[in-house]
């Protein structure tokens, strides 16, 4: 194995220092700083997790920028509209109004032709009534002549002057007789024209009466068209009015609901902000003890939580000490942890350190051996063992999390598993007082 002298150590050490100094003197500077330095202490975990929690926020502050700007955007569109149908809307309103007004004006003109037709129709009925009552009298008058003929001519032979004047016995015979001759021939004169005059009324009643009928059909069905026609017009006006109105509303539910959406993003970038700030102090504080912790301990503090487990989704399936091993049944030590996993899983560096071999090792099988230095002034490396391949190569640099091979079953092995070690000054130590909490 590669010796490497404390002078050489410590003067890396010191630069180190003198770099995490310059670039952990703020929470800005703590992504350069992890990357730059290779101390650790034991705040590293807790300093990794918030620089992680850091880039989350800094891309959901992004995220929310975007979205605001977004919005922003939209609701600009939809002010726009709101105005642009706002605009639309007085003249939408005066065509449904006139409209209206035509429609109203139609079923007024309606009723009053309504109302004249009424009146028509009890004329007509007053008419329908004078006609047959005068078609009556018309009949009476015609029977009355009916009957005046009648007894004129029974008494055709006695209707001449000497009849009356010779059949007279009496001079006051003779002037009754002549004097009824003569009121029968003026009633029957008088009757004939009365009925001819009856008849003559009623036809010009009639006449009247058709004419009346057709004129007030006439005015209805004008009324009807009207109506029909205005109410189309003020059907198409309130369609247009209702459908502007609902545009209206529908845009302004969008603008009202890009306003809540802009509010909540802008509250959560508010959170955001604060809670940034208070991660940013968290991190000045980390980095603080971070530095006063090396200040103390050199390097690093070799205290649990200084290596990460190396590998993913983690279980052991047998612990570091005395055990019956399972190919030579005898007792002796496990000098490391065992962790079950799938054959060509990941495994990964504990800590960032230099490759020292990356070989074939009897009974190890495949094994990564990484030299970490010196931590607190003692010698630190790990090993990790019956790999199926390796991914680094003698003499790499590795940082901690870097992949160094992938799980394997070579060597004295009964199944695919990482058989995981790590040595203090060239001495075995349990892994579990050194690896970080699952």
């Amino acid at each position: 194995m590669r010796k490497i002298s404390i002078v050489s150590r410590s003067i890396k050490v010191a630069a180190v220092l003198a770099v995490a100094a310059m670039l952990g003197a703020s929470a800005s500077g703590v992504a350069q700083a992890e990357g730059s330095v290779h101390a650790w202490s034991s705040y590293d975990d807790q300093i990794a997790q918030a620089n992680k929690v850091k880039a989350q926020q800094q891309q959901h502050s992004a995220d929310l920028e975007s979205a605001v700007t977004a919005t922003d955007t939209a609701i600009a569109d939809a002010t726009l509209k709101l105005q642009q149908l706002n605009d639309q809307l007085p003249g939408v309103q005066e065509e449904y109004r006139l409209a209206q007004q035509q429609y109203d004006s139609a079923v007024l003109q309606q009723k009053i032709v309504a109302s004249k037709l009424t009146a028509a129709q009890a004329e007509d009925a007053a008419l329908t009534t004078q006609i047959s009552s005068d078609d009556v009298k018309i009949t009476d008058l015609r029977n009355m002549l009916a009957e005046i003929a009648r007894a004129e001519y029974q008494g055709a032979q006695d209707n001449s002057s000497l009849s009356i004047f010779f059949g007279a016995t009496t001079t006051q015979q003779f002037v009754d007789d002549y004097a009824y001759r003569e009121t029968t021939a003026r009633v029957q004169a008088s009757t004939l024209d009365d009925a001819e005059q009856l008849a003559a009324v009623n036809r010009n009643r009639k006449t009247r009466q058709a004419a009346v009928k057709v004129y007030i059909a006439e005015l209805m069905t004008q009324a009807d068209a009207l109506v029909v026609q205005t109410k189309a017009a003020s059907a198409t006006a309130a369609a247009k009015k209702a459908e502007m109105e609902k545009l209206l509303a529908d845009t302004q539910d969008l603008k009202t609901y890009l306003d809540s959406q802009k509010a909540a993003y802008l509250a959560q970038q508010a959170q955001l902000d604060a809670d940034a700030a208070a991660l940013t102090a968290e991190l000045d504080t980390l980095w603080k003890n971070k530095r006063a912790e090396e200040a103390v301990n050199g390097t690093g503090s070799l205290v649990k939580g200084f290596l990460s487990v190396p590998i993913a989704n983690p279980y052991i399936t047998s612990p570091f000490g005395m055990r019956f091993h399972p190919i030579f049944h005898v007792w002796r030590l496990h000098s490391g942890t065992d962790f079950g996993a799938a054959c060509g899983t990941q495994v990964t560096a504990a800590a960032d350190g230099t490759v020292a071999w990356a070989k074939y090792m009897s009974g190890s099988g495949n094994q990564v051996l990484l030299d970490h230095g010196y931590v607190s002034g003692k010698w630190l490396t790990t090993s990790y063992n019956h790999l199926s391949k390796f991914a680094v190569s003698p003499g790499q640099k590795v940082a901690r999390g870097q992949i160094v091979g992938y799980v394997g079953s070579t060597g004295d092995s009964t199944g695919c598993h990482l058989h995981f070690e790590v040595r203090v000054n060239n001495r075995y130590v349990d892994p579990m007082t050194l690896l970080a909490a699952w």
